[in-house]
């Protein structure tokens, strides 16, 4: 429904069933494309340091201020903005998004801001051995069943995902290496 569109619309208590869950469809996808905007908007807040300049410590402290956010909705908003919105390098290059499909997904209005936090967070967790093609296949599938799974079922996706590009799981550190992980201890007692 396109802005100044909903003064035209039926009125609510007149419409059947099918058409009340279409048109809560279409406004859905509506704001989900202005959270778009307002993503790029704080991409373009963050790179510009422009927090600072209004005198914040953060672009998560100008949000809350701003927006009236909590840290964690303000860190969650920064966090999509980084992973799905262009930037530019220092020589004025444009940088795509680091989850383009994902961002592109986004803009058609056709992901839940749960379903793109569990991606991000899912695509972000794959171990730097995967390689490019593999983690953009990943994010593809992912996408693709978020147009019918919630965010708790691309969970689920997401785990099998890594089992399958890293099976051997994250490599031991040295710490967990210099002990053994079991170990056997034979005492004999006074009796």
């Amino acid at each position: 429904m396109a802005a100044g569109e909903e003064f035209n619309a039926p009125e609510l208590w007149m419409c059947r069933p099918r058409q009340l869950a279409d048109l809560l469809r279409e406004a859905e996808q509506d704001v989900r494309r202005r959270q778009a905007r307002v993503l790029d908007i704080v991409a373009a807040i963050h790179e510009n340091k422009v927090g600072k300049a209004l005198g914040h410590e953060t672009t998560i402290g100008m949000l809350q201020d701003n927006l009236l956010l909590s840290p964690t909705e303000a860190g969650r908003r920064l966090k999509r903005a980084l992973n799905l919105c262009n930037s530019e390098t220092l020589t004025g290059e444009t940088l795509a998004p680091k989850l383009g499909i994902v961002s592109e997904s986004m803009r058609r209005g056709e992901l839940a801001d749960s379903q793109i936090d569990t991606i991000i967070g899912i695509v972000n967790k794959l171990p730097a051995r995967v390689n490019i093609k593999e983690r953009e296949d990943a994010e593809t599938s992912l996408v693709e069943h978020a147009k019918s799974y919630p965010a708790r079922r691309l969970v689920e996706l997401g785990q099998r995902i890594h089992d399958h590009l890293d099976p051997d799981g994250p490599a031991p550190t040295e710490r967990e290496n210099e002990k053994p992980r079991r170990e056997l201890n034979l005492h004999t007692g006074r009796d």
